[in-house]
């Protein structure tokens, strides 16, 4: 079985619906969807998804990011394997708008950051051998999805599976491409200092 999780926030489930929608009776999967009235953080949410779950192979599934129903097949295919090796990783990911910056950011997160790193974004739909979870992710305010793939990397490398996860630019579209970059960046560098993740993810909501 494939699980599917995916951690909602209030009013987003219609950017993912269409791509889900063919898969809500199928034998061979589960859809998991937990919002802030279970918990507020998006680590508690996955937490709580996960022992919720009970497919070999988990998808923490990005309430903005759209996969084609060839990607979800892969994974259910990969779940139905018996003698499954160990797999993590995420989707090539790509943002549903156009622009020379954005182009860049998706690159660098597909070839640098996955690929060199070892770190994929939640963005990218994290899937994961259920048997690589050994403890429960840590209660951060933000970046729990870098915590995570700290955890995996550790394993075993990170895989990007051939299919396009498209994300939504809301936030570019929202603050300005310029400045949510700029955003990012700030909220990464104040991760590598170990400021509070409950200090950053104000950052971010603002």
């Amino acid at each position: 079985m494939l699980s599917i999780i995916i951690p909602t926030d209030t009013g987003e489930n219609v950017l993912f619906q269409n791509s889900l929608l063919a898969f809500h009776n199928h034998p061979q999967i589960e859809i998991i969807t937990i919002d802030r009235k279970e918990a507020f953080t998006r680590a508690e949410r996955l937490n709580i998804g996960f022992h919720k779950s009970k497919g070999e192979i988990v998808l923490f599934h990005h309430p903005r990011t759209k996969l084609p129903t060839k990607a979800i097949d892969r994974l259910i295919k990969i779940s139905c394997e018996l003698d499954r090796k160990m797999i993590w990783g995420g989707f090539i990911h790509q943002f549903d708008q156009s622009h020379s910056l954005l182009r860049f950011i998706s690159w660098y997160s597909n070839f640098i950051r996955t690929k060199w790193k070892g770190i994929v974004y939640l963005d990218h739909c994290v899937f994961f051998d259920r048997r690589l979870w050994h403890s429960d992710l840590k209660i951060e305010a933000i970046f729990e999805d870098t915590e995570l793939s700290l955890k995996f990397r550790k394993i075993l490398w990170p895989v990007l599976l051939p299919y396009p996860a498209i994300t939504s630019t809301h936030r570019y579209i929202k603050n300005g491409i310029l400045k949510q970059s700029f955003i990012n960046l700030i909220l990464k560098f104040g991760y590598f200092l170990h400021l509070p993740s409950s200090l950053l993810f104000s950052l971010y909501q603002k």
